[in-house]
């Protein structure tokens, strides 16, 4: 199992990479990465790849190159997880817009709210209350969301903190799991590769 992590030139994704390590004997299956530059995607080879995580970064997801593309080619075709800028990107991909909040956070530590239980992400993880940490200026407009979006968490204040696709394994954080102040980032990356397993071994199991 391959991931393709893109990496948005923020340093954030460094942890990402030490919870895929801390994953590693955590998980019963072997899975592998490779990292690459947003302005460095590979898409020519991107198909060798089961999944695609999309890591936070600075500006907006129209200023990242290759985002949108990237999104575009593996949206019907395999899982993907944004956080952040990721997660944005994957709101602007489907319809959504973005709107500036009044009071940016940067390095705020929020507990979710109104998780969604059906939610095959966050719904699972086991954990009384999850507290995440936050360091974004800009969040999805609710009042865009399409109908292919649905939210799966907020914050204290109603503000959308994750979203998924309907019908697709496709999921975007606004927060940071990888956040030394998240308490759950583990299991929510673990959640993450065990929805990918379940789509590959599917796709097998139907080729």
């Amino acid at each position: 199992m391959r991931l393709l992590i893109i990496d948005n030139h923020d340093s954030f994704v460094h942890n990402i990479i030490g919870l895929l390590r801390d994953c590693v004997s955590r998980m019963p299956f072997q899975f592998s990465w490779n990292v690459v530059k947003n302005d460095e995607i590979p898409f020519d080879s991107i198909d060798n790849y089961d999944a695609l995580i999309i890591s936070p970064g600075p500006g907006l997801p129209a200023e990242a190159s290759g985002l949108m593309k990237a999104i575009d080619l593996c949206s019907h075709t395999k899982p993907i997880l944004g956080i952040c800028l990721g997660c944005q990107a994957i709101a602007e991909y489907f319809g959504a817009s973005l709107t500036h909040l009044d009071h940016p956070a940067h390095g705020h530590l929020s507990r979710l709210k109104n998780v969604d239980s059906s939610d095959p992400l966050l719904g699972c993880i086991e954990c009384e209350a999850i507290t995440v940490g936050r360091y974004h200026s800009w969040i999805v407009a609710k009042e865009t969301l399409p109908p292919s979006l649905a939210v799966s968490s907020q914050d204290e204040d109603g503000n959308i903190m994750s979203v998924r696709h309907t019908e697709l394994p496709v999921f975007g954080l606004q927060f940071h799991p990888e956040s030394i102040i998240s308490n759950c980032g583990a299991d929510i990356i673990g959640g993450f590769l065990s929805i990918v397993r379940s789509q590959t071994s599917r796709a097998v199991s139907l080729g």
